[in-house]
């Protein structure tokens, strides 16, 4: 079911703040997120969000999952409510 705009910002919003960085740099670096069926060492995640090659080492730095492809990996269980 698609998503209207004001509750696609309300999962970013609450996606960059786990990862520990704002909405406007989530906007700006981030691409979509979209559904992964794998695993990131022990742990199995079921979504993955992709950061661009701009993305500024500071942001970068902050983001504590992060791959060396600049892929962060997530359950949406994590996000809270």
């Amino acid at each position: 079911m698609p998503q209207s705009q004001s509750q696609q910002d309300q999962f970013r919003r609450k996606l960059a703040a786990f990862l520990g960085i704002t909405f406007e740099e989530l906007e700006e670096y981030a691409e979509e997120v979209e559904e992964n069926n794998g695993d990131y060492g022990n742990q199995k995640y079921t979504y993955t969000l992709q950061f661009s090659k701009e993305t500024p080492e500071e942001v970068l730095a902050r983001l504590t999952r992060i791959s060396r492809r600049r892929i962060v990996y997530f359950n949406l269980e994590e996000l809270g409510d």
